[in-house]
């Protein structure tokens, strides 16, 4: 069966399609909702999707996806180092728009502030170069070159090296990473929104010696309580057991959404990325 991806050909998410499941038939696919349905209801066997990115953080699209499911999860994942070029349809274009999707966007601020033009997003960094008109830029990947018929006009214009993004694989398999230890990301709905809910979901876990990475709130239609992503690292098959049991004993609906085995390492440039109103304070 075919393994969906986010299309067109020439996207981050097809190399990483590429790489994550060598030799399978390649579906290009709009979005990460349509993707995840295809799986969910079968038509298709996986779905390769971005996770995570350490510009833009979490990738909400594919969690709020998940979160419709009832079967599919994230069983397999990658990094993917990401670099931009700027392309347009003549070497000589002056800029009027620059196009490209929103993650890339902010990933190239600096050199899409230098154009001094409004910007317009695309659904892909491959659909901004596949849809190019007369006056834009895209920003999109260096393989965009070969696929389509544009002219490169700028190298490497993101704002600082190292930058990755993390796909996963999505499948109705519970599949268990190979690595001895993993991130496993859980939902978690607290049995009511009172004070100190969300710290007596997160209180047992770090007596567990449990380490949460990263949590996202996420609203719940029609309601005023919240859903919580909650990324817990350093798990093997008995610690995670341990962390259910812990959540479950507080939550109303809890479901494990994805395991990540990748790691994520600092930006080897040496940026801190603390921002500037975070600052230490030097005396």
């Amino acid at each position: 069966m075919a393994i969906g991806y986010l299309g067109p050909e020439g996207t981050f998410t097809h190399a990483a399609a590429r790489e994550l499941r060598p030799g399978a038939d390649l579906v290009a696919l709009t979005t990460q909702a349509q993707a995840i349905a295809l799986v969910e209801d079968g038509s298709i066997e996986g779905a390769v999707v971005p996770v995570d990115n350490t510009v833009n953080g979490v990738v909400l699209p594919t969690w709020d996806a998940l979160l419709g499911t009832t079967a599919s999860r994230i069983v397999a994942d990658t990094l993917v180092p990401v670099t931009f070029n700027a392309y347009a349809l003549t070497g000589d274009v002056v800029p009027e728009v620059v196009v490209s999707h929103p993650h890339a966007l902010a990933q190239c601020a600096r050199y899409v502030s230098s154009l001094g033009v409004p910007s317009r997003a695309a659904s892909s960094t491959a659909e901004a170069c596949a849809s190019l008109a007369p006056g834009e830029v895209a920003i999109a990947a260096p393989v965009c070159a070969e696929l389509y018929p544009v002219a490169t006009i700028a190298t490497k214009v993101e704002d600082g090296a190292g930058a990755i993004t993390q796909f996963g694989v999505v499948s109705r398999d519970d599949v268990r990473p190979t690595t001895d230890r993993w991130t496993t990301v859980f939902a978690a709905l607290p049995e009511r929104n009172a004070p100190g809910s969300l710290a007596a979901l997160l209180t047992p876990l770090a007596s567990l010696g449990c380490n949460l990475e990263n949590i996202v709130a996420r609203p719940l239609r029609g309601s005023v309580d919240y859903v919580f992503l909650l990324f817990v690292t350093d798990l093997d098959q008995d610690r995670e057991a341990s962390a259910l049991d812990s959540l479950r004993a507080q939550c109303s609906g809890l479901s494990v959404l994805g395991r990540l085995a990748a790691a994520k390492h600092s930006r080897p440039d040496g940026a801190s990325g603390i921002p500037a109103r975070l600052a230490p304070v030097r005396s």
